[in-house]
């Protein structure tokens, strides 16, 4: 009896160790270049920094929109143009992100439609 109890833990620590669960992603984990996961010519860039900074490069040739950011309960991302953090206003976007493939969705990164959610997928620079 002893044995079987012994196995059987033995095994449910061996199955929660080989589950992929993937956490949310604290600052240090976001922080670095991100490049967005696209077929498009031009793709999306956006780069986490210490002290909240961040960086983001919508379109060719236009400059780098330089925001503060802030990560807010289990899964969104708050950004801050620099004169309003961190209590003015800012936009609030849902994160998930994928530990095995090393990519982070953002989304209504780019609001285009009002009323339709769209996720923008990042993978590392």
């Amino acid at each position: 009896m002893v044995y079987k109890r012994l196995i059987f833990f033995a095994l449910l620590v061996v199955l929660s160790f080989g589950c992929n669960k993937d956490k949310f992603p604290d600052e240090f984990r976001i922080q670095g270049s991100w490049i967005e996961k696209t077929g498009n010519d031009f793709k999306v860039e956006i780069e986490f920094r210490t002290s909240n900074r961040a960086y983001l490069k919508k379109y060719a040739g236009q400059p780098t929109d330089t925001l503060l950011y802030r990560l807010d309960k289990a899964d969104e991302l708050l950004l801050f143009l620099p004169k309003d953090f961190p209590n003015g206003p800012n936009s609030m976007h849902k994160l998930t992100y994928n530990q095995k493939k090393e990519e982070l969705g953002i989304a209504n990164l780019f609001s285009s439609v009002p009323g339709i959610s769209t996720t923008t997928i990042f993978q590392r620079k």
